[in-house]
């Protein structure tokens, strides 16, 4: 392999590694020349395109359909509509704040952010440890919880919906914790 082969292997294994958002990125291109590299994630975000944003999706578009076939047809009680209607509507909101869910490392505060739902700020002062709870039998995808606890206080937590890949927000736990310069470790992982 030439030099130039080389170099561009290890730039495109580079990239994608970036682009996968990895906290720790470990290559070995050749066997005795390999690149440990630590990558700060300051911000992560669900996805769109991702299997529980799909079957959201999906809910949506039956309860959409459901609820235009009871407005459109008089076999069914207007009681019957308005809560298809109901259902629907309430599918689409919980579809549109699970997908533009967003966390931020800001100053010394974790932001949580999201189209419909409240700012929420959890202070990393005086943090002992971050419990990150994966709910669900796929061990890449489910619901994800996050809590932070603290020292006299009760734990702050954040629900997460169904959009999100877990090895993305495990990177963003570890680059909180690298830029707190924990003596310890605090992240932990129960499923």
């Amino acid at each position: 392999m030439t030099w130039m082969g080389l170099l561009g292997y290890w730039f495109n294994e580079l990239h994608a590694a970036l682009q996968a958002d990895c906290s720790i990125l470990d290559r070995d291109a050749v066997g005795w020349w390999s690149m440990k590299e630590t990558v700060c994630v300051r911000e992560v975000h669900a996805e769109v395109f991702s299997i529980g944003g799909a079957l959201i999706l999906m809910l949506c578009i039956v309860l959409t359909v459901v609820s235009i076939m009871a407005v459109s047809t008089s076999e069914l009680t207007g009681l019957q509509a308005v809560i298809a209607i109901i259902l629907t509507i309430a599918a689409w909101i919980y579809y549109v704040i699970s997908v533009t869910e967003r966390l931020q490392l800001v100053d010394h505060a974790i932001e949580y952010t999201s189209f419909l739902a409240k700012r929420r700020f959890i202070h990393l002062t005086d943090l002992e440890a971050m419990l990150l709870v994966h709910q669900g039998f796929n061990l890449e995808r489910g619901i994800e919880t996050i809590e932070f606890q603290r020292r006299g206080s009760k734990p702050d937590r954040i629900a997460l919906g169904p959009c999100w890949q877990h090895h993305r927000l495990e990177a963003f736990l570890h680059s909180v914790e690298e830029a707190m310069n924990a003596p310890k470790q605090l992240l932990e992982e129960a499923r």
